[in-house]
């Protein structure tokens, strides 16, 4: 990767009539299988709730407005490492102490996502202070054009990220991430750790401990324990992605109830909802943030180059989160976040300052707990002056 800053250029998002008309005729045109028997969630997406969502997708969810929502942010991309980048950019006052802070999403996730968290921290508290927020859609993501070449690793693309906070012109920056956005940031801190002002993360990456590590502490046997027995049902996804992305997503870019069904299971799965078999998922998310999340997809035409970044991590040669993160680090656990993982187990890795629980959430607390999160990011990046 080189050094040179990027020529950022202004861009809008302009998805028109055509779009968004093969998108319906698509829909309605869906061939539903036939089930033969209600599992409900047992063996994947519950088939009535699927349908429900998509009568809302057709009948009720407005792109327009979304997108009108969304370009009422600036937007900028640009070329870094041979292949284009975007980013949505939130400026504080300019007036105000502000701090940049860069935000990293996740899958099934997009840049919209943190609509909510940006539009709180740009906002000035009492004391005047408030935040840059530049939130980029990951390489194959959203805005963001697939990789040109193979081996675009979480720490290839943590590379890149820096170089678009330099050519943004911040030399100095905090970073949150979630999902994918927790494992690229910690490799940020790793790489570029005189840039990284503090490190907020809600998930915690998954590392080998090392031979001569202290024994576990109950929470940790109990957390890592809850991770393997659930690995078989939880995982699948991620043996698919991280081995034969493109053979899904030829069915993924041609469907878009495939899509969306293959990204509502893992809202269902991660998010924090009672029992009920659907509404209750609507308690936890908001269906139009999951609608724009699905459809951003499905107009940008990324499913194979949003899956990839699984099989690049599978597949990757170089070594990229083997260091003990010096950087300061806070952690704020959602209960039912999977890889919300307990304190000991975080400051094994991390030189951890600041470490919270909610009192709800789950993996998505971007979506489901923004008020929370932009509260503790707050606290967390003004302590460190």
């Amino acid at each position: 990767m080189t050094d040179d800053l990027a020529q950022l250029l202004p861009f809008r998002i302009e998805f028109g009539a055509r779009a968004l008309d093969d998108l319906r005729r698509r829909i309605e045109d869906f061939r539903w299988p036939n089930l033969g028997y209600d599992a409900g969630w047992a063996t994947g997406t519950d088939d009535a709730t699927l349908r429900d969502l998509v009568r809302y997708w057709v009948r009720d969810f407005d792109w327009q407005r979304v997108q009108a929502a969304l370009n009422e942010r600036a937007h900028v991309r640009g070329d870094i490492d041979g292949d284009t980048t975007h980013a949505m950019v939130t400026a504080g006052p300019a007036a105000e102490c502000r701090t940049p802070l860069l935000l990293i999403h996740g899958w099934p996730n997009s840049f919209a996502d943190y609509l909510d968290v940006s539009r709180a921290l740009a906002t000035p508290d009492a004391e005047g202070r408030a935040f840059d927020l530049v939130v980029p859609s990951l390489p194959g993501f959203g805005f963001s054009n697939p990789p040109s070449t193979p081996g675009l690793h979480p720490g290839r693309i943590a590379d890149r990220l820096h170089l678009l906070m330099r050519s943004l012109g911040y030399e100095q920056y905090g970073v949150h991430g979630g999902d994918w956005g927790a494992i690229i940031g910690t490799a940020l801190a790793q790489r570029h750790p005189d840039a990284v002002l503090g490190l907020h993360l809600t998930h915690l990456p998954s590392r080998a401990l090392p031979p001569d590590a202290a024994p576990l502490s109950e929470p940790e046997r109990a957390y890592l324990d809850n991770l393997q027995a659930t690995r078989f049902e939880e995982s699948g996804y991620v043996a698919i992605q991280g081995s034969r992305p493109q053979s899904l997503a030829y069915a993924q870019n041609d469907s878009p109830v495939g899509l969306l069904a293959w990204m509502l299971e893992k809202f269902w799965a991660w998010s924090d909802h009672g029992t009920d078999r659907a509404g209750s998922l609507w308690d936890a998310l908001d269906r139009d943030r999951v609608l724009t999340d699905a459809t951003l997809y499905w107009l940008t035409g990324t499913a194979l180059s949003a899956m990839r970044i699984y099989y690049e991590r599978a597949h990757m040669s170089e070594p990229y989160l083997d260091q003990f993160v010096e950087v300061p680090t806070a952690f704020l656990r959602f209960p039912r976040d999977p890889w919300g993982g307990p304190r000991d187990l975080v400051a094994r890795s991390y030189h951890l300052v600041r470490y919270e629980e909610a009192s709800a959430g789950g993996h998505f607390s971007a979506m489901e707990q923004p008020e929370r999160l932009s509260e503790d990011l707050r606290e967390f990046l003004g302590s460190l002056g």
